[in-house]
């Protein structure tokens, strides 16, 4: 009788349970954007519908933690426009029965609650809001408000103030200055640098051979490749210059059509990645540069400033400019 070895069972190949429960944000953000949300804190001054809502939509995403302030009791207006309180509530912490209700969403995030008002925290400890990456303010009357913006703004801690009134309402952020890495703006244009190539850019492109590769390699080649191939071609024959103008780009797409091999009877065949190169020729070919508005900033006194206590934007902006400068110099 033979002995059977016993083999655990691996766990299913497959992301994290955290990434597939916040797939569909990853999408948006990504990684970083999502591990700002994870590591943020946020104060909310008064468990007002608005409050509460806004909340939701930060507890939802995974938000690191969140603290309510409010030193108010449950009323029955409140249960007629909140929907995180109902009617058993009333005359109970507004702060506590909020907090309990909101922790239900999400048991990622953690949650706590202070059942004071904004004015008796400022008189005797003032420096609790320091504790926090974002005070999110609703229905606060302006003479606390003031107080509030003055204590963050000293401590350069973002203000977002939020009022509402039925269907009307305003939001206003009051902060030093934000910064955004980034960005994900539309209609990115591609860092291509064919008209400076980087030394493993060459080498690689050099490497390559097109009229001695088989239909296969031919067609799986990088429209890229492709494109510095025969923009050298292009630069050979006109003095090292590349094409600039309308025609001239014109004449470089001719050529990248040559370069399609045809079949038996004559036929060109269906290389898509020289269709791609073809397209791609006129946002290929613009210059390496520095976009103005990164030009602005680069030429910042702040970015000039680099030590500890500088905020990471500014060191990673001064660290950008640095090896920018020296990659256009090469």
């Amino acid at each position: 009788m033979s002995s059977m070895q016993t083999i655990p069972l691996s766990p299913v190949d497959g992301p994290p349970e955290k990434t597939k429960k916040y797939d569909r944000q990853l999408r948006l953000w990504g990684d970083h954007g999502q591990t700002a949300l994870e590591s943020a804190k946020i104060c909310m001054v008064n468990a007002t519908a608005t409050g509460t809502e806004i909340l939701k939509n930060l507890i939802l995403p995974g938000i690191g933690s969140f603290t309510v302030v409010d030193g108010h009791k449950v009323t029955g207006e409140d249960v007629g426009n909140n929907f995180f309180l109902d009617r058993k509530l009333i005359g109970q912490s507004r702060a506590q029965a909020a907090t309990e209700f909101l922790l239900e969403l999400n048991e990622d995030v953690d949650g706590d609650f202070i059942e004071e008002s904004v004015d008796v925290l400022l008189d005797n400890n003032p420096e609790f809001f320091n504790n926090f990456s974002l005070v999110i303010v609703t229905q606060l009357p302006e003479r606390s408000l003031l107080r509030l913006a003055n204590t963050l703004w000293e401590a350069d801690i973002p203000l977002l103030i939020c009022r509402s009134y039925g269907f009307i309402g305003y939001i206003r952020l009051v902060t030093r200055e934000h910064t955004i890495v980034e960005s994900h703006p539309d209609n990115v244009i591609e860092d291509l640098r064919l008209d400076c190539p980087f030394p493993g850019l060459i080498k690689f492109c050099d490497s390559l051979e097109l009229q001695n590769m088989d239909l296969k390699m031919h067609c799986h080649t990088p429209w890229l490749v492709i494109l510095y191939k025969y923009l050298q071609q292009w630069k050979q024959e006109h003095n090292g210059q590349p094409p600039k103008s309308y025609k001239e780009k014109n004449g470089l797409r001719a050529l990248l059509r040559t370069g399609i091999r045809r079949k038996e009877n004559g036929c060109l065949e269906e290389e898509e990645n020289f269709e791609e190169a073809i397209r791609n020729v006129n946002t290929a070919l613009l210059p390496t540069k520095v976009p103005e508005e990164i030009e602005n900033i680069f030429q910042d006194e702040c970015c000039n400033e680099l030590h500890s206590e500088v905020r990471k934007f500014l060191n990673h902006l001064n660290f950008s400019k640095l090896k920018y400068t020296k990659v256009l110099i090469m």
